[in-house]
């Protein structure tokens, strides 16, 4: 969830027409996403335009949306269903105006799935293992990925601690987002230490282990997954893809994994067992990361109300429910590692 950037849309125009050529008029914000992202419309068509600001906590989406585009142009050729890249005139990745960068892709007629995810995990389950069939062609076309190779990295746990520690200090005289993120998360501190000593844990065993690496989306969440007009599935935001063993992928299937799992294999080519290791792992990652983002957007990065609000709301809503929701699923994974 985003709010609206303070970007002018008679600036986000001009900047369209010079860096793109693209004549459009009508501007929807659309505040699903992480990043500010517009549909916007005009005598050259419709198209999705995400629009990054020029602060240091979007370094490095920027870094990785101009990553994006020869990806997507590869996945295009493979003919996978994606966003279809728009390059300036000049054939860049990306174009700027008023501070912020932008990304322009043809709008896709279809909407998020959404609630409708669950139900959908057997269709998304073919849909990741027709890209993970693809590894050797991008292999071949992509030089380099919006992500570096998988290293098993917890790149964010010093800071996530340290913001954290910021957290619990806070008093009723501080900012109001400080004030408001103590009571959130103060009641699940114990919860909080327990997932991180567990990711240290699988982070362990995944690292002292050699794995397959295929092409990941890694965020195939119901935001990233659309459905169009004639019902086929699309994967959007490719800006976190990157190699990784199969399970950066399927971790978010594993409540439904037994029951999909043979759609995927038919669709990868190939017998697939997850491994207990890398989907805990993958579990406590994700949810750790989403937190680490959002804490370093509230306490680092200047933010109106608005967007304070907004990035509380995901907080509340997703990932602090996640933090209960995952326990005994990531008791029974380490269970079956070996681990526990």
């Amino acid at each position: 969830m985003s709010a609206e950037p303070p970007l002018p849309h008679a600036a986000l125009q001009q900047g369209l027409q010079t860096h793109y050529g693209l004549t459009v008029d009508r501007f929807e914000f659309l505040p699903h996403g992480t990043a500010p992202a517009y549909r916007a419309q005009g005598q050259s068509g419709t198209f999705f335009v995400k629009v990054l600001p020029g602060t240091p906590f979007w370094a490095e989406a920027r870094q990785r949306v101009r990553a994006e585009l020869p990806l997507l142009q590869a996945l295009q050729a493979a003919v996978l269903q994606v966003q279809v890249p728009v390059p300036t005139l000049t054939g860049a990745a990306v174009g700027h105006t008023g501070g912020f960068t932008l990304a322009v892709h043809r709008w896709i007629e279809g909407v998020p799935l959404g609630q409708d995810w669950a139900a959908a995990q057997s269709e998304l389950a073919a849909l990741l293992g027709r890209l993970h069939a693809l590894t050797p062609v991008l292999q071949a076309s992509v030089s380099g990925w919006p992500v570096p190779p998988e290293d098993f990295g917890l790149p964010f746990a010093d800071t996530l601690a340290a913001d954290l520690q910021r957290v619990w200090m806070a008093r009723p005289h501080d900012r109001p987002v400080v004030v408001a993120l103590r009571a959130l998360l103060h009641p699940h501190r114990a919860e909080l230490r327990r997932l991180l000593a567990q990711a240290r844990r699988f982070q362990q065993a995944a690292r002292a282990a050699t794995w397959p690496f295929v092409a990941c989306h890694t965020d195939a969440h119901g935001g990233n997954v659309m459905r169009d007009e004639v019902g086929a599935l699309w994967l959007i935001d490719w800006e976190t893809a990157r190699l990784a063993p199969a399970e950066h992928d399927l971790w978010m299937l594993e409540d439904m994994l037994p029951e999909v799992l043979p759609v995927y294999q038919a669709a990868a080519g190939h017998a697939f067992v997850p491994s207990p290791v890398l989907t805990g792992f993958y579990l406590c990652r994700r949810t750790l990361e989403d937190l680490a983002v959002d804490l370093q957007q509230l306490l680092h990065d200047p933010l109106s109300p608005e967007q304070d609000a907004a990035v509380l709301d995901v907080l509340t809503r997703f990932i602090v429910p996640a933090l209960r929701q995952r326990r005994d699923v990531l008791e029974r994974l380490e269970g079956q590692a070996g681990l526990a």
